[in-house]
């Protein structure tokens, strides 16, 4: 015989005896947990059915049949996932021997899965929850319930939308660049075409006898105007019949409201204006180079005290060239000489009193193109002086009685007569215009280069 202990419950030995626990207490502490009178653990709880009672077969569920693994949004992980080995039944081992040491941790009876369909069981671990897969501009994740996760290189399709477009607006950018250059040359090549062309035409004009002259006089006055004027002038309406010159050549086209006749209290001839736009007389030519001196005279008669009136005027462009009249400065009705300033603006000279109504008066205006001044008489008494840097050529430059032109429309007409138009290229001495005032019986030094309605 073997000097080996037997332990408790082998053959040959006699089962040890449960202990009992003392009433109303607990059992004593052996440091072996209590066993079924199988040999099997007991119920969950790892410490069996109460002493005395049998303990009841437990019947063995078998696991479920594994069933295909639901797709779940979220982020691929990276690397390929290996089965997870599913759980084996265990057989039953009888308890070790009671030894003298701490407790051991009871096994948990092992479930056998079920027959029939069943889902699957939750893993052994609770898993995270997935998050949502952003929604953004690039395209979508790859999905498909067993195919293998995605590799770490998966390109930023969002990155990639955005470097598309940038590359978009680049080209879009420099395109627009290029039809700008394109743009610029094209017109910098015509440029050079039109200065060429027109270098030519300056070339054969000068070279066959144009306007340009070499010995040509240059002006020491402060005039600035060197270009020629324009030869179409603003309309103006259909005119009647003709009246002719006293001296020269030109005579004046008579608008249908504008009559010659006399009047009583002047001897000679006179127009009679009674406003509208139909009341007005012109020439058809230039009169005055206003780039050179020059002196204009008439006798007027305003019969309406306020307004501002033009007798005489040049030009029939968009303003006027100079004028002799009536205007309001300063809350008082006077005579004036004025004349139109290149660049814009007028200079103007103003008689000392107000102007008066249903008189005859000898309005006389003297222009020095070397000095720039112009001087107003009023019945051959010198008024008042004015500075001018010159005089704006107007249109054809061709006379106006009645009206002048302004914004280019005609402007200001006379209310009343006018008679004695007398018109000099020079300054015509004070001791002549005071001549004009006596009339035809003291006739000035210097013959006039036209006049109209005189003697």
């Amino acid at each position: 015989m073997s000097d080996r202990p037997v332990p408790s419950g082998e053959p040959g030995q006699p089962a040890t005896p449960p202990q009992q626990a003392p009433a109303g207490g607990p059992a004593p502490a052996t440091g072996v947990p209590p066993q079924s009178p199988s040999g099997a653990f007991g119920p969950a709880s790892g410490y069996g059915p109460p002493p005395g009672v049998p303990a009841q077969p437990q019947q063995v569920t078998p696991y479920p049949a594994p069933q295909p693994v639901p797709p779940v949004p979220g982020p691929v992980q990276p690397g390929p996932v290996a089965p997870q080995p599913q759980p084996q039944p265990q057989a039953v081992q009888p308890p070790p021997v009671p030894q003298p040491v701490h407790p051991q941790p009871v096994p948990q009876p092992v479930q056998q899965p079920p027959a029939g369909p069943q889902a699957f069981p939750p893993p052994a671990q609770p898993a995270q929850p997935a998050p949502a897969w952003p929604q953004q501009g690039g395209f979508p994740p790859p999905a498909g319930p067993t195919g293998p996760a995605a590799p770490a290189g998966t390109p930023d399709w969002e990155a990639l939308a955005e470097q598309n477009e940038k590359a978009a607006k680049r080209g879009r950018r420099n395109k627009l660049i290029g039809a700008a250059a394109a743009v610029v040359l094209l017109a910098a090549a015509g440029g050079g075409f039109w200065f060429f062309q027109h270098s030519k035409d300056d070339k054969k004009t000068t070279q066959s006898g144009g306007t340009v002259s070499p010995t040509a006089p240059v002006s020491t006055g402060p005039s600035t105007s060197s270009s020629a004027p324009p030869v179409k002038g603003i309309d103006s309406p259909p005119t009647v019949g003709t009246l002719p010159a006293k001296t020269g050549a030109a005579a004046l086209n008579l608008g249908a409201d504008a009559k010659p006749g006399t009047m009583a209290g002047f001897s000679g001839q006179v127009l009679k204006l009674p406003s509208g736009q139909d009341s007005f007389a012109s020439t058809s030519t230039s009169l005055l180079d206003v780039n050179k001196s020059f002196t204009v005279s008439a006798r007027v008669l305003v019969d309406l005290p306020n307004g501002n009136r033009s007798a005489v005027s040049q030009g029939d462009g968009q303003y006027y060239s100079w004028s002799l009249g009536r205007a309001n400065n300063n809350g008082h009705d006077q005579w004036y000489f004025k004349v139109q300033v290149p660049g814009g603006g007028s200079a103007i000279a103003w008689s000392k009193g107000d102007a008066t109504v249903n008189q005859w008066v000898l309005l006389t205006g003297v222009y020095d193109d070397p000095s720039g001044q112009l001087t107003l008489y009023v019945n051959g008494a010198p008024q008042s002086s004015a500075k001018s840097a010159g005089v704006q050529p107007s249109g054809t430059n061709s006379l106006q009685v009645g009206r002048l032109s302004s914004n280019s429309q005609w402007a200001d007409p006379w209310h009343g007569a006018v008679a004695d138009i007398q018109v000099w290229t020079q300054v015509l001495p004070e001791a002549d215009i005071v001549k004009i005032v006596a009339g035809p019986s003291s006739p000035p030094s210097v013959p006039p280069t036209a006049a109209w309605l005189s003697g």
